[in-house]
């Protein structure tokens, strides 16, 4: 029985200092394979400077899904089988056998989770056609953290000032120390780029009264060896969530999780005294009406945003009459910002839907301000948008049986995608063919489909471009290519990939 590694050890190992660019290698066979790689549903979203095609740690426990776009000329039947063959790091999961036509929702295998083992793992997929023909694909990498990072084993309390340690929080700090209290998170053993810090201050020592939440980047990691860990990290408390805690013991603590999504590891609560100067009015955080969550901190599903949200003041808001409110939606001037004037004796509003995409897979700030001199702005909701679901693939009438074929497409090949949630006028689409280059089948290319197209309707198909014969006649024969899509929903700040089409580049002749 082998010896496990100490949790630093392990989350330790998978850090390494910047390497030098490799000099190119010769293609192997897997790398110039006809058939594009599977894809596993189960993968976080890539971090710039993390490690890729990271497995969602929950996924690690259930037989972990990997689907497989069509092959061309599939054509299985009684008498003429079709085989499909799953690959783990080079050992057989699985093989399917179809002797009738293979549906979309039949191309996927289930990893078992024995397979599941903390490291970096490959997987690749054959396939034999009807008529013998065989086929592999390029491989896809994989990679599985189950080691959740370490905070500091000597004491992982927050760090303040000595003053606040002290004599605690008080109005003649805040004064003098830009309405706020910072604190700094010690060393995290095994931090790595994408790993999540959340901190709270309550009433109660494991309290949820979340301040905020920061994703640690490369500038706040360092590696000393093979071991990685995190520089000085400073959270901000704000005045304005103190004082709204009111007075007495108040607690203060975090918690980090990684990217892949291990347990949480939370820290101790370190307790101060809180004396603040209490507010002249009861300000509670606002909300909106179609997330949920608590006074704080909520999530906004798309599909509850169609038709824009619903900014709510709680009736226990101390807003007297006659006074009218500014209600603010992220920040005005920004993209995705809006506010609004909310007459005397209102207490919702509506936020347009255009106002939602520009915050998916982020956080939009709720806030009010009644119009007065010296009257302070509320405490801040944070909602969370999550991604929209559902997204189209990209559509070609060319591609017919999972093939482009050259003598009967025409001069062009034109692409379409349908509608999806939130759809806008504000938004760009970037569409691309990627596949093998004809003459060096170890090189990608890139053809443009469309370069920041902005979407000119908010409904119906919509015509991305088109890609000449000419151009096309760049792709190698007979190798699988991807049609890719992506859409920005924050003025081309950030892209949400959409589902790609796979399909076969073919120059036979035309049977009548």
């Amino acid at each position: 029985m082998t010896q496990k590694k100490s949790s630093v050890e392990a989350k330790s190992s998978t850090r390494k200092a910047p390497a030098k660019k490799a000099p190119a290698k010769k293609a192997n066979a897997k790398d110039t394979a006809l058939l594009v790689p599977p894809n596993v549903p189960e993968l976080v979203p890539d971090i710039e400077g993390g490690i890729p095609n990271t497995v969602s740690f929950r996924a690690t426990y259930l037989p972990l899904r990997v689907e497989f776009p069509l092959w061309a000329h599939s054509n299985p039947s009684d008498t003429y089988e079709e085989y499909l063959y799953l690959y783990w790091n080079g050992i057989l999961v699985e093989k399917k056998t179809f002797n009738q036509a293979i549906k979309p929702e039949e191309l996927f295998i289930h990893v078992p989770v024995r397979t599941m083992i903390e490291g970096p793992h490959q997987l690749h997929y054959e396939v034999t056609l009807f008529n013998d023909t065989h086929a592999a694909s390029r491989p896809l990498d994989i990679y599985i953290d189950k080691t959740p990072p370490l905070l500091n084993p000597d004491d992982d309390r927050l760090e303040f000032s000595d003053y606040v340690i002290r004599q605690g929080v008080t109005e003649d700090y805040l004064a003098a120390n830009g309405d706020k209290v910072e604190a700094t998170v010690p060393p995290i053993l095994g931090a790595e780029v994408g790993d999540t810090v959340k901190w709270y201050w309550s009433d109660d020592p494991v309290g949820q009264h979340m301040v905020g939440m920061m994703t640690l980047a490369s500038d706040h990691i360092e590696t000393l060896g093979a071991q990685s860990i995190s520089k000085p990290v400073t959270l901000i408390y704000p005045g304005d969530f103190i004082r709204q805690s009111r007075n007495g013991t108040r607690f203060a603590r975090y918690e980090v999780q990684d990217r892949a999504g291990t347990a949480p590891q939370r820290a101790l609560a370190r307790s101060l005294s809180s004396d603040p100067s209490p507010p002249p009015r009861v300000l509670p955080p606002p909300r909106i009406k179609e997330a949920t969550g608590n006074d704080y901190f909520s999530t906004l599903l798309p599909r509850d945003a169609v038709n824009g949200v619903t900014f709510v003041i709680p009736n226990d808001a101390d807003i007297r009459p006659n006074e009218t409110v500014t209600a603010f939606w992220g920040e005005p001037g920004t993209l995705g910002g809006t506010s609004a004037i909310m007459p005397p004796g209102v207490r919702e509003v509506r936020i347009p839907r255009v106002h939602i995409p520009p915050h998916m897979n982020n956080r939009a700030e709720l806030r009010y301000q009644i119009n007065k001199p010296d009257v302070p702005v509320s405490p801040s909701h944070h909602v969370t948008v999550r991604a929209i679901e559902g997204l189209p693939i990209v559509q070609c009438s060319k591609i017919q049986n999972g093939a482009i074929n050259l003598r009967s497409m025409g001069e062009s090949a034109t692409f379409t995608l349908g509608d999806w949630q939130l759809r806008h006028t504000s938004q760009y689409v970037n569409a691309w063919i990627e596949g093998v280059e004809r003459g060096d089948v170890s090189k990608i290319i890139r053809l443009a489909i469309a370069n920041e197209l902005p979407v000119s309707t908010e409904a119906g198909i919509l015509t991305l471009g088109a890609v000449s014969k000419t151009d096309l006649m760049k792709l190698a024969l007979n190798y699988q290519f991807h049609v890719s899509v992506e859409v920005s929903f924050d003025d081309k700040v950030s892209w949400l990939k959409f589902p790609y089409a796979a399909a076969t580049l073919e120059d036979r002749p035309i049977f009548s």
